[in-house]
């Protein structure tokens, strides 16, 4: 008897303290404005809730499970707060001037004037783009690496509270699109150069002890959050080489935790998901 009574009070303190240590809401998500690439993008173009062009991803993207486990939706709500994604990169591939980085700010600022003021505290995050400029033949990140530093400053500047989150340029280097395409180890070494290169600069230009964002606007809550290590460590035991396809005779639901890839380059769902817990768990420990 007396095991039995040390059993059940030990199930119950260890409820006890999962419950105590199990806090979603210690970061309260008032306004979630979110500017990203097709990694971001959750394809829906309804005007004042999300301005996307494409889901490319077999499932939620990270800003939805972010939305999700931070239940902005709740707050929205009483708040009457707009959760925004755009589409974000430097030097856009398809078009000149169309959905490039200063675009997709100055289409935003021309509405928003602030992102924030005295009443509101505001979560942004920003995911760095800049990948497909070096698809395009870029040979160097000096480029991109000033573009994303002029966004933040752009960023920042329409900022007087909240905070700021900014992620990591992702690493396509090993996706199957690079790794099946042709002198694919160059290509390969080079795509990590550049991408790794650019993130470097990236944690200078965020956290530099004197010119860095987070030293230059004290009155923001900013983090620099790396993805990559994120979605490496959740790829580890997933199928690498080939993205995600419905097109099997044998597919199960379960199929869809199995792929690290959407398609050549953009992550599954299930990476998606890890990269979200990263950046609550980042938001949870302001």
């Amino acid at each position: 008897m007396s095991l039995l009574i040390v059993f059940i009070f030990s199930t119950f303190l260890a409820t006890f303290e999962t419950r105590i240590l199990h806090r979603p809401r210690d970061f309260r998500c008032g306004r979630l404005i979110v500017f990203g690439d097709s990694l971001s993008d959750d394809g829906v173009e309804a005007e004042g809730e999300s301005h996307g062009f494409l889901r490319n991803c077999n499932g939620k993207v990270w800003p939805e499970y972010v939305n999700a486990m931070l239940e902005c939706d709740r707050v929205m709500l009483i708040e009457q707060i707009t959760k925004i994604i755009f589409r974000f990169r430097i030097g856009n591939f398809y078009f000149d001037s169309f959905s490039g980085i200063q675009w997709q700010i100055n289409q935003f600022l021309s509405n928003n004037k602030f992102l924030s003021d005295g009443r509101n505290y505001p979560l942004v995050i920003l995911q760095t783009g800049g990948t497909i400029d070096f698809f395009g033949g870029d040979n160097n990140a000096t480029e991109v690496v000033e573009n994303i530093q002029q966004t933040i400053q752009n960023i920042t500047q329409t900022m007087s509270s909240g905070t700021l989150v900014i992620l990591s340029l992702l690493d396509v280097s090993n996706s199957p699109g690079v790794q099946a395409a042709e002198d694919s180890e160059i290509l390969q070494e080079r795509l990590g150069h550049l991408i790794s290169e650019t993130n470097r600069q990236l944690h200078h230009i965020v956290l530099d002890s004197d010119l860095g964002t987070r030293r230059l606007n004290p009155f923001l809550r900013v983090r620099l959050i790396d993805i990559n290590t994120v979605a490496l460590a959740a790829m580890q035991s997933l199928n690498t080489t080939e993205p995600f396809t419905h097109h099997s005779p044998d597919l199960i639901p379960q199929a869809i935790y199995k792929y690290a890839y959407h398609d050549l380059w953009n992550p599954s769902t299930i990476v998606h998901y890890h990269i979200a817990k990263e950046i609550v768990r980042n938001l949870q420990q302001f």
